[in-house]
């Protein structure tokens, strides 16, 4: 990776670095690994190492049903509703 950076990329690296540490997400990058694979070896399960961060945590998409993006349409200015609540 450094043979293909530049010198002044490799300041602009140290000058971020010296402000955003990744201790914390290597940490939990390095923890969440063993766990899948002390698990996985158990247990034989479908299972990635994202299930055991504790940093980021998995966030289900919830998508809204059709009748909520009609209501949310409705209060478009200039919007022209379509089905039921239409005129």
């Amino acid at each position: 990776m450094l043979s293909g950076m530049t010198s002044t990329e490799l300041q602009e690296w140290s000058l971020f670095y010296r402000d955003h540490y990744f201790n914390d997400h290597l940490l939990d990058a390095h923890f969440a690994n063993l766990s899948h694979l002390v698990i996985s070896l158990m247990c034989k399960n479908d299972m990635t190492p994202a299930s055991f961060s504790l940093l980021h945590p998995d966030k289900k998409d919830i998508e809204p049903s059709d009748d909520q993006l009609m209501l949310l349409a409705e209060g478009i200015t200039g919007g022209i509703r379509y089905g039921a609540g239409s005129r």
